[in-house]
């Protein structure tokens, strides 16, 4: 069990639970089964991406995971929107988030949990009333997130918080963009660009072992070996091992190959670069 300290817990109940989280999320939230997760961007107007969400079906409820640095304004803008809505809005404040390494005897290391699916991988997040006793690991959260940010998770934060519509960050390829489900805030910005290919900035996700790791939103420059081009950085951390991952926007074209990484007055080469082509 790790503790994950940048992560908080929202519980969405009562009848209209699904349907509100539906009209206010870019992922098809009604379609889920019980036990069934997805992310989700939540948009404002201009398609630009809020928080990243991981939603699941438990139940008649919801339990989402998302930035602890975020939740309380989103919750509090998502209640402005609640209207006539029969939903519950919980932040689940003083609960531990736990990632879950491990297949099987969860029910032998925590009780009273909800653990929620990472798609498409084996890896849980626990959400339980429980505190941990122990101080944190923070080698172990690092690890983690040296993880998620490896596989194109970057849970934002206030500095990239409406910086960034979902095809730069490349939440397409995590399945928090469905295009064929009804509107939500944002919906016709960010259906537009996906259909007519209007995305200028790509995600990036670059290891590298520069000396210090850039802040979000910090101006990096990447090199193909015969131009530098320009990216700002929505996310990094630095592994136990030393190595550092960032995930950078650039209008660096996604065919071209990353070499090397120029912050502040040093020059890192490139040990590991992935980029998404988005449409």
């Amino acid at each position: 069990m790790i503790e994950l300290t940048h992560l908080d817990a929202i519980s969405f109940s009562d009848a209209d639970a699904g349907s509100f989280l539906h009209s206010q999320l870019s992922a098809d939230v009604l379609s889920l089964d019980n036990g069934g997760s997805t992310f989700a961007c939540y948009c404002e107007p201009k398609g630009r991406v809020l928080a990243l969400m991981l939603v699941q079906k438990v139940n008649d409820a919801y339990m989402v995971i998302m930035s602890r640095n975020l939740a309380t304004p989103v919750v509090e803008r998502l209640k402005i929107y609640r209207m006539r809505s029969k939903v519950k809005i919980e932040n689940l404040e003083g609960y531990a988030i736990l990632g879950f390494l491990e297949r099987d005897a969860l029910e032998r290391e925590v009780n009273d949990v909800t653990a929620v699916q990472i798609p498409n991988h084996e890896e849980k997040i626990i959400v339980t009333p429980q505190k941990s006793m122990n101080a944190p690991d923070i080698d172990s959260q690092k690890d983690w997130k040296f993880s998620e940010l490896s596989r194109g998770i970057t849970w934002l934060n206030q500095e990239t918080s409406g910086e960034f519509l979902p095809q730069m960050l490349g939440f397409e390829e995590l399945g928090a963009v469905n295009y064929k489900k009804g509107c939500y805030p944002g919906q016709e910005i960010v259906a537009r660009t996906h259909y007519l290919g209007k995305v200028k900035r790509h995600p990036r996700i670059l290891k590298c072992k520069l000396e210090h790791c850039p802040k979000p939103m910090d101006k990096i420059r990447i090199s193909d070996g015969e131009q530098a081009y320009d990216a700002v950085v929505a996310d990094c951390e630095t592994g136990t091992d030393g190595c550092m991952c960032l995930l950078a926007i650039t209008r660096m074209e996604p065919g071209l190959e990353a070499l090397k990484i120029e912050y502040l007055d040093e020059v890192s080469d490139v040990l590991q670069a992935m980029s998404y082509t988005t449409e």
